[in-house]
């Protein structure tokens, strides 16, 4: 847990630098000339808009990335790996429960969490056991659809942030109407306003229909994996509920 919240810190204090050392750059204008952040974007849209856009840009670049994530580590084979489930049944066969509950206190995953729980409750009876596996395996499940919220969080956030930028871009181009000289509005005044506001719509879409597919695909698929395990689960909690009953 120490060395998470040091690479945590270590990475705040890293992103704040580089904030520090861009701002000046990204927000400063020379003599009346476009900033560097507005170059960027191709259009004048001032510090809030470029925050704006980098807050989006951020935004999509955390949610394809945990996307990656996701495609490496939510897989059954990765989750439960498949000697686990065969050196776990071959216990529960032979019989040896104490073997089998240190085995799963020893390689801690969804199935030898679910397994353990039955395990540890065989001297309360077979129902004991049973109640404890499904209270385990919800537990489980809960945290494997956690995994990938992430997903859908930045799919919601993405189009607010558009939208966020769409009034902003909006309300700068009426400013700019609303402080023409002598009531003369030239096109390109309002431009940068305009261009704001519909770059803003554009990336927040590209945020959230993307980030809406994956997350629907990844929850079907961790509905899947959930589903797979319990039955492998439930095999072996009726055979541990078996000896508690014997006992």
């Amino acid at each position: 847990m120490n060395v998470k919240i040091n690479k945590q810190a270590f990475l705040g204090v890293l992103i704040f630098a580089v904030a520090a050392v861009l701002a000046p750059a990204l927000f400063a204008q020379e003599g009346g000339s476009a900033s560097l952040g507005e170059k960027i974007l191709g259009i004048p849209s001032g510090a809030l808009g470029i925050i704006t856009q980098l807050a989006i840009i951020l935004t999509s670049v955390f949610m394809f990335g945990w996307i990656i994530e996701c495609f490496v580590n939510v897989r059954r084979d990765k989750i439960v790996p498949p000697e686990v489930i065969g050196a776990l049944q071959n216990y529960i066969d032979e019989g040896d429960l104490e073997g089998a509950l240190q085995y799963c206190e020893s390689a801690p995953n969804y199935l030898t969490r679910v397994v353990g729980a039955g395990l540890n409750r065989m001297q309360f009876g077979p129902d004991s056991v049973k109640d404890a596996a499904v209270s385990m395996a919800e537990a489980e499940q809960g945290k494997v659809e956690f995994h990938v919220s992430p997903i859908a969080l930045c799919a919601s956030v993405g189009p607010l942030m558009g939208l966020f930028g769409t009034v902003t871009g909006m309300v700068q181009a009426f400013t700019q109407i609303e402080n023409a000289p002598g009531g003369q509005v030239n096109p390109k005044m309002v431009a940068g306003g305009i261009g704001l506001a519909l770059l803003s719509t554009v990336c927040g879409l590209i945020i959230a229909i993307p980030g809406l597919a994956f997350y629907w695909f990844f929850k079907n698929k961790v509905q899947s994996i959930g589903t797979s395990i319990t039955l492998v689960a439930d095999d072996m909690i009726e055979t541990i509920a078996a000896y508690a009953g014997q006992q």
